[in-house]
C-alpha cells in the first residue's frame, strides 16, 4: 500500500472517536496502536488526511482550539491579576 492509498484507508474506530471529542494526538496514538508498524509522521498524515476529508470535524476542532485558546488566555489575565495584586500590597500596604 502506497502513501496515497494509505491516506485514503479508513481510521480505526478508536482514532475516530477520539477525533470527535477533540483529541487530534490520542487519535494518532490509536492509529499507530492498529497499525504497529506505521510511523508517527504517517500515523500523522492519515489523520490529517481524514481531518481534511471531513469539514464538520475540521470545524468542529478549529472551534475547539479557539475555545481552548480564549480559556487560556482568561486564566493568564487571572493570574496576572492576582500576581499585580499580590506584589501591590507586599510594597505598598504591609
Amino acid at each position: 500500500m502506497d502513501a496515497g492509498e494509505q491516506d485514503e484507508a479508513p481510521l480505526p474506530a478508536a482514532a475516530i472517536v477520539a477525533l470527535n471529542r477533540g483529541h487530534v494526538i490520542e487519535a494518532i496514538k490509536r492509529v499507530r496502536e492498529a497499525e504497529p508498524g506505521l510511523g508517527l509522521a504517517a500515523a500523522k498524515a492519515r489523520v490529517d488526511a481524514y481531518i481534511g476529508r471531513d469539514p464538520m470535524l475540521s470545524a468542529n476542532l478549529e472551534q475547539q482550539v479557539k475555545a481552548a485558546r480564549s480559556r487560556l488566555i482568561r486564566w493568564v489575565v487571572v493570574i496576572d491579576i492576582l500576581l499585580f495584586a499580590a506584589l501591590g500590597w507586599y510594597f505598598f500596604l504591609r
